[in-house]
């Protein structure tokens, strides 16, 4: 409560002096346009976040919030239109903001898709490839879920619930040092950004030889079919590359970015008929390597999550702002403007830092961070 009425009072200061702009400056979000993401739009966000990541789930009703104020202070863009000023083919100084949607969920379809029409917004969509026209779901959306029945077999005791993780991991010759973990989340987190995909799948099966769950949980987290995504395209929606099956890329080796980033790309353009430009990294992470991939399979723009941009590929690492149901809300829990205007303006950026890890070098470089 004293985090929220803090950032809640700093947020009005900020946006009634005009200092948001000039903080946000500071971290360089007023050299590029402003682009923001979502990952799943629900109807019901208490009833969704019991099985659900929060942090990736925002209600209907909240976003049509956003979108209202964003539509007073912003003109909405695609992404082509923001690639059009990241490469100076369109010199034009008004303020434009894109909206993209990470993962493809059929969620978008059901709530955001119709929201959107209305509004006559432009919007683009990162899918996995890999999941499209299928039943399967992303890897932290089961790990979570197992981890959440793990934590409900141990009585929701911290420790034993990371004990327990801790024994399983080294049953399975997995090695995790330092894992501090304990909740779901966190533990999903850290395993996330820990390991690479083979390891992270051998832990959910490990978790769900314990402890199945029924088809019927995961309906909510499948994604979007073929006709769908041709039905958004038509529409007028961006779709962008996610990789083939959401990999954390910077976990992985070469040979396997490489078929993600490109197998994708190719998939979207045989399947649409079209020119796939954008690219969105899993969680936002990348480094050198990944970007060197990611020139290579031929896009021409790709997102991130934080302020660095390689100097190399400046335009294959725009930073951009993810929000979900809670960002964006005061100390009494309704929506504010004025901390919107604070996070797409990246103003909380000087504070928070950023949390990734840059440092792979390329061929003959120095290690960066």
């Amino acid at each position: 409560m004293i985090r929220a009425w803090i950032k809640t009072g700093a947020a009005g200061a900020l946006s009634r002096t005009g200092v948001a702009k000039i903080v946000g400056s500071l971290t360089g979000a007023c050299t590029v346009p402003v682009v923001i993401g979502y990952h799943r739009v629900v109807e019901d966000f208490e009833r969704s976040s019991a099985t659900s990541i929060p942090s990736m789930l925002i209600s209907r009703r909240m976003l049509e919030h956003h979108l209202d104020w964003i539509g007073r202070h912003f003109r909405f863009a695609s992404l082509d239109e923001v690639g059009a000023r990241l490469d100076g083919s369109d010199t034009s100084r008004d303020p434009i903001l894109a909206l993209t949607f990470d993962d493809g969920y059929r969620d978008f379809y059901d709530h955001a898709f119709p929201l959107l029409k209305r509004k006559g917004i432009p919007a683009a969509v990162f899918i996995v490839t890999g999941l499209v026209n299928t039943t399967g779901v992303q890897d932290h959306d089961r790990l979570f879920l197992l981890l959440v029945g793990l934590a409900e077999r141990r009585g929701g005791n911290p420790r034993e619930f990371t004990a327990t993780l801790q024994t399983l991991l080294r049953r399975h010759d997995i090695f995790l040092p330092n894992l501090m973990a304990a909740t779901p989340f966190q533990a999903t987190r850290a395993l996330i950004e820990g390991l690479p995909q083979e390891a992270l799948r051998r832990v959910a099966a490990a978790l769900e030889s314990e402890s199945t769950i029924s088809e019927d949980t995961f309906k909510p987290f499948h994604s979007l079919t073929w006709e769908m995504v041709d039905t958004l395209q038509r529409a007028g929606m961006t779709i962008g590359s996610h990789t083939r099956t959401h990999v954390l890329i910077t976990n992985e080796s070469r040979h396997r970015v490489i078929d993600e980033v490109s197998v994708s790309r190719k998939e979207i353009e045989s399947r649409l008929g079209t020119t796939v430009r954008h690219f969105a990294y899993p969680s936002g992470q990348f480094n050198t390597a990944s970007v060197d991939a990611v020139a290579n399979a031929g896009y021409q723009f790709a997102y991130t999550v934080c302020r660095h941009r390689d100097p190399q590929y400046p335009q294959l690492t725009v930073p951009r702002t993810l929000l979900w149901e809670n960002s964006c809300r005061d100390f009494r829990g309704n929506f504010s403007g004025a901390i919107l205007g604070c996070q797409l303006h990246r103003a909380f950026d000087v504070v928070s830092g950023c949390r990734q890890r840059h440092r792979v070098t390329r061929e003959g470089g120095n290690a960066r961070q």
